[in-house]
């Protein structure tokens, strides 16, 4: 089959061999991961929505070929495709990231072969002022995911006691992101001191099983909280993402009262359109309106 076209509103984008396999061992075709977009896309797009994205492009799909970042929106991108430039002093130039605003330009990336959507946490009005804040849980190993599912109860316990509001997703990968959604107040620099104040308050309450160590081997089996993912350049891995991986998971939204009964690998390009009526979902659409301030005990410094 040459290519299939959809109409979204007023854009016509083109699937072009839609039969090519992205995902071979799931297997996941171009269209079958086209139509998982547009089942997912009302939930997702409220997350990349004027977010400047990197992208993971796989254009002969996940079991070879070329994989790569990119950064940079496609020359040839249609002129519907809504950008945001961003200078770039390491680069000596400035670089124009896509900013997904809507199903025509999802499917004209996931057309492109844009396996893993990678948004930041700062929208493009206000580069310098973040309103997402995330806690990153990795475990030690792809069979270790108990072990993040009893820390991310313990990140819980400080947020509630802090009052903030916040989402959990499963990464697609073997550990799980918090997420909470704030108000611009503070700076990226602000912000990650904030995050490495409450990684500190987290393994204060458990240093057997908790770390901020990012050398593997001075983790010593313990999971690890990365403040990295808030900073200057830092992105997150988006809602509803796919990863390039074999088993085509995605990154899904979960309830705190679900975690204890689910795995990474129940959430894939297969499953997921079929999950959206789970409490995680319903949780992270009422999210998007939420915004926390963040609290005296993570802003001050010691």
């Amino acid at each position: 089959m040459a290519k299939t076209t959809t109409t979204t509103g007023t854009r016509e984008v083109s699937i072009s061999r839609p039969d090519k396999l992205l995902w071979p061992d799931a297997p996941v075709t171009k269209q079958d991961y086209a139509d998982y977009l547009r089942a997912v896309a009302d939930d997702m797009l409220p997350w990349l929505h004027d977010r400047p994205v990197t992208m993971v492009r796989a254009p002969d799909g996940v079991g070879g070929g070329k994989r790569y970042y990119q950064k940079a929106a496609p020359t040839y991108a249609p002129s519907w495709v809504r950008t945001t430039r961003i200078p770039a002093p390491s680069a000596g130039r400035d670089v124009d990231y896509v900013v997904c605003q809507d199903l025509p330009t999802l499917l004209w990336l996931g057309n492109q072969a844009v396996l893993e959507f990678h948004p930041a946490p700062v929208r493009r009005d206000r580069l310098d002022r973040p309103d997402l804040m995330v806690v990153d849980i990795d475990p030690p190993g792809d069979d270790a995911f108990a072990m993040a599912v009893e820390v991310a109860f313990l990140v819980l316990e400080v947020l509630d006691d802090l009052g903030l509001p916040y989402g959990v997703k499963t990464t697609g990968g073997k550990g799980l992101h918090i997420v909470m959604p704030i108000e611009r107040r503070v700076d990226q620099q602000e912000l990650r001191a904030a995050v490495t104040r409450l990684t500190d308050i987290v393994i204060e309450r458990r240093p057997d099983l908790v770390t901020d160590a990012f050398r593997k081997a001075k983790r010593g089996g313990r999971v690890m909280l990365d403040p990295s993912r808030n900073g200057t350049g830092a992105t997150i891995v988006a809602l509803f993402s796919a990863r390039a991986r074999a088993d085509a998971t995605v990154s899904f939204p979960v309830a705190p009262e679900e975690l204890g009964s689910v795995s990474p690998t129940d959430f894939t390009l297969r499953t997921a359109p079929s999950l959206l009526r789970r409490p995680g979902p319903k949780r992270w659409r009422a999210l998007a309106d939420e915004r926390g301030r963040l609290p005296r005990e993570l802003l001050r410094s010691g």
